[in-house]
C-alpha cells in the first residue's frame, strides 16, 4: 500500500491507463443498451404524462403551463428530444424517458471517476461495472422522473469537495477555487433537477466533518456567499419558470394539500398514509433500509454493507464524504413521511462505491500474498462475479427491471408485497385502457386512479368520447346510462378505495393484463347504475342498485 490512500485525499488521482478506459467504454456500453432496450415497452406512469405534457408545451414557447411543481431542467431536455424524436415517429413514451437513459448509462464514467477519486483505480471499477448493470439503477433510471438528473450532480457534488479537499491539502488554490466553482454548479443542478434543498447540507456536513479531521481545507464567509451566488445564478438561468406567478400558486396549494390525489402508499401488505407531514408515523422511517436490502443483488448489498462498515469504522476523508451524503440522505429522507422508491436513484451510487471499495480491500490482501498472476485472475473473477451478479438479474428481467426483488427478500414472487407502487408504475395500464378502447361503447365511463394518462391513452386509441373519472366515493360510475369500467391497479391500493377494490375483487375481472405472470391491472365492467363502493348512495337519478 502507498504511504498516503487513497482515503485520505491527498494529490491528484493517477488517469486511467488505455484498458482501463476501454473497460469504462465497454461498461458505458453495456449500461446503455440496458437502458435504451424496449425502452417503450411500458406505458407511461401518472407523473410521466405530466413531463410528456410540459415538452409540448414548451416546444411551443408556453413555459409557465403543466408540470410547475417540478424545475426545468428535465423538460427541457425532454423538449429536445422531441424536437427530434418527432420527425422520425419515435413513441411518446422514449422520447420522455430518453434522457434518463441516456445520463443514466454516462452517469457510469462519474461512479468510476469519484470511486478513484475516494478509493483508488481498482474501487472505482469496480463500482462502475456493477453502475452500468445495476438492476434497480437501470430500472429506475428508465423512468421519466428527475431523481436521475439529481443523483448525478449530487455524485458531482461529492467529487467536487473531494478533488477541493485535495488541492487544498497540497496547497494548489487555485485548483482548490476551481473545484468550488464547479462544486457551486453541482448545487445548481442538483436543485435545478428537483427541488430537493433539504439536501444541500451535504455540503455543509462533509465540509465541517473534513475540517473537524484537521483538514486545511478553509472557505471563508464571503466565499461562501460568492459561491451561493454563483450557484443561485447558474439555477436561474436553466430554472426561470420558477419565478412565474403559476408557480407560486401551485406551490400555495401544494403546501395547503389541494394538489394530494392519493395521499397514502401499499408497502409490505399494508397501507401507510405518504405525506410529508405525517412524519415517522407515515410510510415507516425503515422503508429505504428494506429497499437497499432486497433490490441490490445479494452480493452487491453484501459488499456494500462490508464497504460502509470500514467507512464507519476509520473514518477517513474520503469515508467523510460518502457518510455525509448517505447521512444526510437517510436522516431526511426517514423522517418524512412521504417514501418514493424512484428517490433511493439518488443515493444507490453510494451503495455501489462502498461494494467497489470492500472488493478493492479484499483485493489489496490478495495481491499482498499470492504471486502477481493469480492475483490478477483474482481481480478479473471478482469483478465478474459482482458484475454478473447484477447483470444477470437485469437480462432475465428486461425490460420490466424494477421487478426485481432478491433472495434475501424472497424473490419476485414477493413484488407486489414490497413496493409495487413504485416498481410497477402503472405498467399495464396503457394496454388495458387501449383494451377498453378497442371493446367498450361509445360515451362509456372509465374510473381509475390516474385520470391523465387514462385521457391520454384513449385518445391516442381515437377514442374521445369516454368519460374519465377517479375512483372514489360520490364520484366513480355515476352515469346511468352507459357502463363504467372500474380499473384497479396492484400496487395503487390506498385509504381512500380499499373499500371499492376489495368489494371489487368478489367479482370475476372484464379484463387482466398480467406481467411477469402477475395480475397487474384488472378491468370491471358495471352496468348502468352499478357503483364500485359497498353501500354507497347513488347520486341524484341514479338507480337504486349495487354490485351485490
Amino acid at each position: 500500500m502507498p504511504k498516503t490512500a487513497a482515503e485520505d485525499l491527498r494529490g491528484r488521482t493517477e488517469p486511467w491507463t488505455r484498458p482501463e478506459w476501454l473497460l469504462l467504454a465497454a461498461l458505458v456500453v453495456a449500461g446503455l443498451l440496458l437502458r435504451l432496450y424496449h425502452l417503450s415497452a411500458e406505458g407511461f406512469g401518472d407523473d410521466e404524462v405530466r413531463k410528456w405534457l410540459s415538452a409540448n408545451e414548451y416546444i411551443a414557447g408556453r413555459f409557465g403551463g403543466e408540470g410547475v411543481e417540478h424545475p426545468m431542467l428535465m423538460k427541457l431536455l425532454i423538449t429536445g428530444f422531441l424536437a427530434i424524436g418527432r420527425n422520425f415517429g419515435w413513441a411518446a413514451e422514449t422520447i420522455t424517458r430518453l434522457p434518463n437513459a441516456i445520463i443514466g448509462g454516462f452517469s457510469t464514467l462519474v461512479v468510476a471517476q469519484l470511486g478513484k477519486r475516494l478509493f483508488g483505480r481498482t474501487a472505482g471499477l469496480f463500482a462502475a461495472c456493477l453502475s452500468a448493470v445495476c438492476i434497480t439503477l437501470v430500472g429506475y433510471q428508465r423512468v421519466a422522473k428527475e431523481d436521475t438528473l439529481l443523483g448525478l450532480f449530487l455524485m458531482l457534488l461529492c467529487l467536487c469537495f473531494a478533488e477541493a479537499n485535495a488541492a487544498a491539502q497540497d496547497g494548489r488554490v487555485r485548483e482548490q477555487k476551481r473545484w468550488e466553482l464547479w462544486g457551486a454548479a453541482s448545487l445548481a443542478g442538483m436543485l435545478a433537477s428537483k427541488y430537493f434543498a433539504f439536501l444541500a447540507p451535504i455540503a455543509l456536513v462533509a465540509y465541517f466533518w473534513l475540517r473537524a479531521g484537521g483538514s486545511p481545507w478553509h472557505v471563508p464567509f464571503k466565499r461562501w456567499m460568492q459561491l451561493i451566488g454563483v450557484a443561485f445564478l447558474i439555477w436561474c438561468c436553466v430554472n426561470w419558470s420558477a419565478f412565474y406567478p403559476s408557480t407560486w400558486r401551485y406551490a400555495a396549494s401544494y403546501v395547503s394539500g389541494q394538489q394530494t390525489v392519493h395521499g397514502s402508499l401499499f408497502f409490505m401488505g399494508r397501507i401507510y398514509h405518504n405525506l410529508v407531514e405525517y412524519g415517522v408515523n407515515g410510510t415507516p422511517p425503515w422503508f429505504y433500509v428494506v429497499f437497499a436490502v432486497v433490490k441490490l443483488a445479494p452480493l452487491t448489498i453484501l459488499f456494500s454493507l462490508a464497504g460502509l462498515a470500514v467507512a464507519l469504522w476509520q473514518r477517513k476523508p474520503a469515508h467523510r464524504i460518502i457518510l455525509s451524503w448517505m447521512a444526510v440522505w437517510f436522516f431526511v429522507h426517514s423522517l418524512s413521511g412521504s417514501k418514493w422508491g424512484r428517490f433511493f436513484t439518488s443515493v444507490l451510487p453510494a451503495f455501489l462505491l462502498l461494494a467497489g471499495y470492500a472488493a478493492s480491500l479484499l483485493l489489496a490482501r490478495v495481491r499482498a500474498r499470492w504471486p502477481r498472476a493469480r492475483a490478477g485472475l483474482a481481480t478479473a473473477a471478482l469483478g465478474a462475479v459482482l458484475f454478473f451478479g447484477e447483470a444477470a438479474a437485469a437480462v432475465t428481467h428486461a425490460p420490466h427491471y424494477r421487478l426485481y426483488i432478491n433472495a434475501f427478500g424472497g424473490g419476485d414472487r414477493n413484488v407486489t408485497w414490497f413496493f409495487p407502487h413504485c416498481d410497477y408504475f402503472d405498467a399495464g395500464f396503457r394496454e388495458a385502457i387501449q383494451y377498453i378502447a378497442a371493446n367498450a361503447e361509445q360515451g362509456a365511463e372509465i374510473s381509475t386512479e390516474i385520470d391523465w394518462p387514462s385521457e391520454l391513452y384513449a385518445k391516442m386509441a381515437g377514442r374521445t368520447d369516454f368519460v374519465h373519472t377517479l375512483n372514489r366515493r360520490g364520484q366513480a360510475c355515476r352515469s346511468t346510462q352507459k357502463s363504467c369500467y372500474v380499473v384497479v391497479q396492484t400496487g395503487r391500493l390506498y385509504f381512500l378505495n380499499q373499500d371499492a377494490v376489495a368489494n371489487l375483487a368478489q367479482r370475476t375481472p372484464w379484463h387482466v393484463e398480467r406481467i411477469r405472470g402477475e395480475d397487474v391491472v384488472k378491468v370491471y365492467k358495471l352496468a348502468p347504475g352499478e357503483l364500485p363502493y359497498p353501500g354507497e348512495l347513488p347520486g341524484p337519478g341514479t338507480p337504486q342498485r349495487s354490485l351485490h
